[in-house]
């Protein structure tokens, strides 16, 4: 029943994709996050709020501009439920806005499968993930994605591969200057410091265990068979499908080098994987397995509450 009400894009989905953020936010912050009520806590969360709901609309003009999945709202939905399922990358700013100036850059890398305005296309990612870094240090990460994209794609001229350096420096040196000018190069300096761990100790409480090996199990489950199919497709499919395996990867190897290991840094995961899943639930035939992932991510969402 919830397979068959996601099958299509209507508006009535966007709708009920919007109360399913709203309620995954509000009930995140009831459980989990404590703060000074005050005019500005409510201004913060309700920022924050409209920029989550903000993200599913985004996301699915990124994945109908690309052809990233059929005409379906499956992604949105595994988009929305993994946020439930990791209730903690709500509870970090800096990663939420980061991850929300990353679809922008994520819209051009993707684009790039085109001929149109390439050069544009290349600066303006770069320009995006520069943004991005100075919320989060490791989101420079996703410069070798454009790379990538520009390789995959056949844009590698020579002038191609200066373009994303020039890109990500604009915004750097421009909020270089900033605080120059107001005398804060402390707060600058800062925004460059490379903290990691490679900690993984607090994967092994219950409340990000389970939702983390349902995550792992169900990925490896769908990655191989949608590998498969996308190998048999046309070249346009396939040249875009290699870059979304990259961009997991990336995305993983910030999830391991992450200072703070809570659920939070697996946001950099969502955009891809919510793409992987959509792409193997359309494509499994069988309709009692669709219904089953659906129904497993509702419970271990819950689970996440009571363990």
């Amino acid at each position: 029943m919830i397979a068959n009400f996601f099958n299509k894009t209507k508006p009535i989905n966007f709708l009920v994709l919007s109360i399913m953020m709203i309620f995954v936010y509000v009930v995140a912050n009831i459980a989990f996050f404590t703060d000074n009520f005050s005019w500005q806590f409510f201004l913060k969360k309700g920022v924050l709020l409209f920029m989550a709901i903000l993200l599913i609309f985004i996301l699915n003009f990124i994945i109908r501009k690309n052809a990233l999945t059929d005409n379906n709202s499956y992604a949105l939905l595994f988009f929305i439920l993994l946020f439930g399922l990791f209730p903690y990358s709500f509870a970090n700013s800096n990663l939420l806005v980061a991850n929300f100036i990353l679809l922008f850059s994520y819209r051009r890398v993707y684009s790039l499968r085109t001929s149109v305005h390439t050069k544009e296309k290349i600066f303006d990612g770069a320009f995006w993930i520069g943004i991005a870094t100075m919320f989060y240090f490791w989101s420079f990460i996703f410069i070798f994605l454009l790379y990538v994209a520009i390789w995959i794609f056949n844009k590698g001229e020579k002038r191609n591969f200066f373009i994303p350096i020039i890109g990500f420096i604009t915004p750097v040196f421009l909020i270089y200057v900033y605080y120059l000018a107001v005398d804060k190069m402390n707060i600058y300096y800062d925004l460059w410091q490379a903290n990691y761990s490679f900690s993984f100790q607090p994967y092994t409480f219950y409340k990000l265990l389970i939702p983390l090996s349902f995550l792992i199990i169900l990925s490896i489950g769908s990655i191989i068979p949608t590998t498969k199919k996308s190998l048999m497709a046309k070249i346009d499919f396939k040249s875009t499908w290699t870059l979304l395996t990259f961009h997991i990867i990336l995305a993983l190897f910030i999830v391991f080098v992450s200072p703070i290991k809570n659920g939070s840094e697996l946001i950099f995961l969502f955009f891809p994987i919510s793409i992987l899943f959509a792409n193997y639930i359309q494509n499994t035939k069988k309709y009692w397995i669709k219904e089953m992932i659906i129904y497993l991510f509702i419970i271990i969402y819950f689970s996440v509450y009571v363990l």
